[in-house]
């Protein structure tokens, strides 16, 4: 307490008399790995072709061109100091977390689905976290994106509404698709264009205007 209060301090003076304060380098103080569910949510290893058929028996295919994408993120949970200058760059204490993130895009090129899982932050200045995957699909200009919780990974309540994602998933426990039953489904539809997913099988259908795409088995 009595070094930030000296930082903060130390800033005024530089603010009042005219010079800048900069702000330490964020510090790292620990590192957190996707859950098991986070891991096994979208079965893809970037490698796979995804099919899918609809009602006359016309075939999409995507292909992920740049595979599987494991990377981190600088997840900030705190901030630590902000320069005394108006908009400056602040810094912040974080958790370095693993991601993994597919982009398929169809042969004909005019398609694009983008799956992402994510580690997020439910509250400020807590370990409070989630896992959480988010979906965009895109066929020439327009485009839609959704997200859904994956785990809580901490004890007590969260509530999907009210974490950083824009566009919650709708959950369904059964839908049908061109004549087949699925269960446990999550989907999003907005304008003309949707896509439905289930975990551990990813993504299942794709919407567009009155046609539906529904993976081939």
């Amino acid at each position: 307490m009595n070094a930030l209060k000296s930082l903060y301090l130390s800033c005024l003076v530089a603010f009042l008399s005219g010079t800048a304060c900069n702000c330490p380098p964020d510090e790292e103080i620990g590192r957190l790995g996707l859950s098991g569910a986070g891991q096994s949510f979208l079965p893809y290893n970037g490698t796979e072709s995804l099919r899918f058929v609809n009602a006359s028996g016309q075939v999409l295919t995507f292909n992920a061109p740049r595979g599987e994408e494991a990377g981190q993120d600088q997840l900030c949970v705190n901030i630590i100091c902000t320069e005394a200058r108006f908009n400056s760059p602040s810094s912040c204490e974080y958790f370095l977390t693993d991601n993994l993130r597919y982009i398929f895009v169809s042969d004909d090129n005019e398609r694009l689905l983008d799956l992402a899982v994510f580690t997020g932050l439910y509250e400020w200045e807590t370990e409070h976290f989630f896992d959480a995957t988010q979906v965009s699909y895109s066929s020439g200009t327009p485009s839609i994106q959704a997200g859904y919780v994956i785990e809580q990974r901490f004890t007590g309540n969260l509530i999907p509404e009210e974490t950083s994602i824009n566009n919650l998933m709708q959950e369904q426990a059964t839908v049908e698709l061109n004549g087949t039953t699925f269960n446990d489904v999550l989907s999003f539809e907005q304008d003309n264009l949707g896509f439905f997913l289930q975990a551990g099988k990813g993504v299942i259908a794709i919407r567009e205007n009155s046609q539906l795409w529904v993976l081939e088995e």
